[in-house]
């Protein structure tokens, strides 16, 4: 563990989230530029255990939570910058946070800042069961739009009802398009989002209607290539975007706004918390191979 600069703090991890981005950064798929060595993890949750000299925002003994790319949370202490910690309230347990935080700022900026949303909307969500889609959808649904979930088992479409969506349907059936119209009034989706990726693309500017927006924030299934745009106009001009967290937390103030909302709607039951499941550290490997296989349903955690 390196020393503590001036403006940053040591935090004694307590748990530590599992999410897809840590496996494409362990496979090399995506590279955020960050300085070699570098650990696994970027999501954790602790108590601070030592400050810097002008660190005046947090002292020794509290609770905080942080999502950072720059240093591994698969371990016993971080050090991150003051500004870029979160600070917990008491009644948020470490391992309710580093199972929620980096999902619940994902669906924050997806569903409040991304595209443009209204109660009454319709919106398609892919992997509706997992650690996001479990939040987000619940979100939605306690704004007053209307959620369409897609999930790939019984059990995981059985949950998303349970969430408050409309209808569970099976991304992989025959006529799942045609109930997204149907539900949709005949007209499709205003808003699909899809973490999958090239497997679902397809699927999901099928279900849109005229002018509407597909957000891709993922890409489980590898990613969409060789796509031709000017089959947007050809659909209904539609709006593709595919955007990426960091540029929706970049400063520090959108980051502390972002993760008040986020405790803010824990706190109201407005967000629905996803099943967490511990994984000891030990077995981090394992963890990866769960989730790689889509065999996870909310969110997993690694616990030193």
């Amino acid at each position: 563990m390196r020393t503590v600069g001036p403006e940053e703090i040591t935090v004694a991890i307590e748990a530590a989230g599992v999410n897809f981005i840590d496996l494409h950064r362990r496979s090399g798929a995506l590279d955020d530029g960050s300085a070699f060595p570098r650990g696994l993890g970027m999501e954790g949750a602790g108590r601070v255990v030592e400050c810097g000299s002008q660190v005046e925002s947090l002292a020794i003994g509290d609770r905080v939570a942080f999502v950072d790319s720059s240093t591994g949370s698969y371990a016993g202490h971080a050090v991150v910058r003051a500004s870029r910690a979160i600070r917990l309230p008491d009644d948020v347990p470490s391992e309710v946070a580093a199972g929620v935080m980096f999902k619940g700022l994902t669906a924050e900026y997806l569903t409040h800042r991304c595209v443009p949303l209204a109660p009454g909307d319709f919106v398609v969500w892919h992997a509706a069961a997992g650690g996001v889609g479990s939040i987000a959808t619940s979100w939605l649904v306690a704004r007053g739009v209307h959620v369409i979930g897609l999930a790939s088992t019984v059990a995981k479409r059985r949950q998303v009802l349970e969430a408050g969506c409309m209808a569970a349907l099976d991304a992989e059936a025959p006529g799942t398009v045609g109930s997204i119209h149907e539900l949709t009034d005949g007209k499709g989706a205003h808003v699909v989002f899809d973490s999958v990726g090239k497997e679902t693309v397809e699927l999901s500017l099928a279900s849109l209607r005229p002018r509407g927006h597909l957000v891709l924030f993922g890409n489980a299934s590898g990613d969409v290539t060789d796509f031709n745009l000017s089959r947007l106009g050809q659909m209904g001009s539609l709006h593709v975007t595919r955007p990426s967290l960091k540029h929706y937390i970049g400063d520090d103030a959108e980051l502390t706004h972002a993760a008040a909302r986020v405790l803010q709607a824990m706190s109201s039951g407005a967000i629905r918390l996803p099943r967490i499941t511990h994984y000891p550290l030990a077995l981090a490997a394992q963890t990866h191979c769960v989730m790689q296989y889509r065999q996870t349903q909310g969110s997993l955690i690694l616990v030193p």
